[in-house]
């Protein structure tokens, strides 16, 4: 984008009717005065909004509102199923537990500037990249936050996964057996009560490394199962339809192979819809949700002249802008998931 006119277009829906009219009296002159006001902040905005956060279906999205520990609490018991009652008893009492999961947010920033001489040159296109590059930034630092949840280097995080108690942890490259299997220790999943845990979907996260293989799978046409019952030379297969790809919504993690360096390229993981278990949280600030910017105040003076934003920093005639983002996220609940490792 090389227009001042193009600029525009993209913010004028957020500037109201007069839009057009201020478009018609303003210069390439005024568009350095013109980035000082809203126009920059709603750019920003605007790829923030446009940017790809898939991974906000399967996080369950909380607000807080100040940067104290939150303590987080849900209740357990009370849908266990109900008690027959006999003619003339008390109804039966059902115990209800709390537990409780604990996060707060945290402040993210970075600073970015330019020179004067690319002011001098009216190079539009310089404030679209520093839009795009904040607007990325404040993205990228959410989706990395919560995907170290629940990988760090060594592989899928204990705080989720297991073989011990979790029971949720395998070992199996990713194929129609080694989901099924996944679906089996979810299903073997049980809430403080003894009942089972229900899960209508599933997000199925994998590193683009798997991309290929997990399309594969959840767009195929047919599924072949081999019949292995009773002797082995009799053994054939047999065909299905799909019905797995109506309970996957498939989600490809860059951060994964970056995080993991174990088994980054080989690890997937199912987690469920945060409308039926909690396993994944994160918070933004209320009033803070989306990244802020701010432009450095100039502490160079021209003799006669006043303060001009534009005129920068005083040693090097450089601007300064900052972008700021408030943030957090936390484990709560391991039911309703599952990693694999994928090196078997």
């Amino acid at each position: 984008m090389d227009t001042f006119k193009e600029l525009f277009e993209d913010i004028k829906d957020e500037a109201g009717a007069r839009s057009q009219e201020l478009l018609e009296t303003m210069t390439r002159s005024d568009l350095p005065y013109f980035l000082t006001g809203t126009a920059l902040d709603r750019a920003i905005l605007k790829e923030y909004r446009e940017y790809p956060a898939d991974w906000e279906q399967y996080v369950f999205m909380d607000k807080v509102k100040d940067f104290r520990t939150v303590e987080r609490l849900y209740e357990y018991g009370g849908d266990g199923g109900l008690e027959k009652v006999m003619p003339n008893a008390p109804y039966p009492y059902d115990s209800i537990s709390e537990g409780k999961y604990t996060y707060s947010v945290a402040k993210y920033g970075r600073k970015i500037g330019f020179e004067w001489e690319s002011l001098i040159n009216d190079d539009l296109g310089l404030f679209r990249r520093i839009a795009g590059k904040l607007a990325r930034a404040a993205r990228r630092t959410e989706q990395r936050l919560v995907t170290s949840l629940y990988v760090d280097s060594d592989g899928p995080k204990s705080a989720l996964f297991d073989n011990s108690t979790k029971l949720n942890l395998g070992t199996a490259k990713l194929s129609i057996t080694s989901l099924n299997a996944a679906f089996a220790a979810i299903g073997a999943h049980k809430d403080q009560d003894g009942e089972p845990i229900f899960v209508e979907a599933f997000h199925l996260v994998v590193p683009p490394a798997l991309e290929i293989t997990a399309k594969s799978i959840l767009e195929a046409i047919e599924l072949v199962y081999p019949d292995t019952q009773g002797v082995a030379e009799n053994y054939v297969n047999y065909k299905t339809n799909n019905w797995i790809k109506n309970r996957l919504t498939l989600h490809v993690n860059p951060y994964l192979p970056i995080i993991n360096t174990t088994s980054g390229t080989t690890n997937w993981f199912l987690f469920p819809n945060p409308s039926d278990i909690e396993c994944l949280i994160f918070a933004r600030l209320k009033g803070h949700e989306e990244p802020e910017i701010f432009m450095k105040n100039p502490n160079a003076i021209k003799i006669g002249g006043g303060q001009d934003p534009f005129n920068g920093d005083f040693d090097y005639d450089s601007v300064e802008y900052k972008v700021r983002h408030v943030c957090g996220a936390a484990v709560a609940d391991y039911r309703g998931s599952y990693a694999s490792t994928g090196a078997a």
